[in-house]
């Protein structure tokens, strides 16, 4: 068998970590939801990703690698009460999965190696499914939402004046298809965010934890604010978007290391939608916006990594050994 290279270490290495918290994640949440659609989408993922975290465990130790610690029982107060309401849960397994979705695609294109590939394609179907699963669990109870409905073109057209670049005057065109969608899913993102992190926020340890949640949730209310904004200039409202109903318990379901690592995860993903947003939209106003928002997304996910390296929170990934 060829030797397991760099990439696949390091890709499989950082899936440990991410599944290994999304089991903690799903077993509270699988404690504290009683309604059968909830329940049953739970369990799914729930057997499916404690199989590939003991897929991922053999690959290492057939390579001769350390098994990484990950987040085990200790993160999870399985005693602990709701901190959202239940379907709020559907929508943070549904993130994971949307982030799952992008790391997959990511995977695959460095793997070389016949049963890592396939592993990690594997990994991409379940995220899938199960991104699937709580879409349409969230919409058939009113607790979803869609990307807006604009009106079907009835016929090609080319763009006649390089006015179609132009968005530093006044008078800016509407956002086209590419654009609106790109925009939507980061208001729908740091929507998200901001009821997430406003949520641990009252029940973390460490004040500075809650000091920096609070941080991070004005960061992704400013965000889901001024991004909102876009779409009401063309005509397109965003109150349509799901909210968050946050119980008044104080007991934290979480340890603050796997709230912190969630939120850094989180962070990573509001990085990735402002760069596709630069890469394809055709208006200049909007990759300046975007490429403000993540610096400021990149900042507040600085400080996040410096707090979970003096707490000893930040496992360290494997490095090349200088050879001399």
């Amino acid at each position: 068998m060829k030797p397991m290279s760099s990439s696949e270490l390091g890709n499989l290495w950082s899936t440990y970590q991410k599944k290994t918290m999304l089991l903690r994640i799903l077993e509270h949440a699988s404690d504290v939801t009683t309604q059968k659609d909830i329940t049953s989408i739970l369990q799914y993922a729930y057997q499916e990703e404690s199989k590939f975290v003991k897929e991922i465990a053999q690959l290492l130790e057939q390579a001769g690698a350390a098994v990484p610690e990950g987040f085990n029982e200790t993160d999870v107060n399985r005693n602990a009460d709701r901190l959202f309401d239940q379907y709020f849960y559907i929508r943070f397994l549904r993130m994971i999965m949307k982030l799952g979705i992008g790391l997959n695609a990511v995977h695959l294109s460095m793997v070389y190696r016949n049963d890592i590939h396939d592993f990690f394609s594997r990994t991409s179907a379940h995220s899938n499914k199960v991104f699937g699963m709580c879409t349409n669990c969230l919409l058939q109870v009113g607790n979803g939402s869609i990307p807006p409905v604009i009106q079907m073109p009835d016929h090609p057209k080319f763009v006649v004046t390089d006015s179609y670049l132009s968005g530093f005057h006044f008078k800016k065109r509407n956002l086209n298809a590419i654009e609106l969608a790109i925009i939507y899913h980061i208001v729908e993102n740091n929507n998200f965010g901001t009821q997430m992190m406003k949520g641990f926020a009252k029940v973390v340890t460490h004040s500075e934890v809650r000091n920096y949640l609070k941080k991070g949730e004005k960061l992704a209310f400013d965000l889901y604010v001024s991004f909102g904004k876009l779409m009401e200039h063309s005509g397109i409202p965003v109150s349509a978007l799901p909210g968050a109903v946050i119980t008044e318990t104080k007991t934290a379901p979480f340890s603050d290391k796997l709230i912190m690592y969630l939120v850094n995860l989180f962070s990573s993903l509001g990085l990735t939608s402002n760069a596709l947003g630069t890469t394809y939209s055709l208006r200049p106003d909007l990759p300046l916006k975007m490429a403000l928002a993540a610096r400021d997304i990149y900042s507040f996910a600085k400080q996040g990594g410096r707090m979970m390296i003096e707490h000893q929170w930040m496992e360290e990934i494997p490095e090349a050994v200088t050879k001399r």
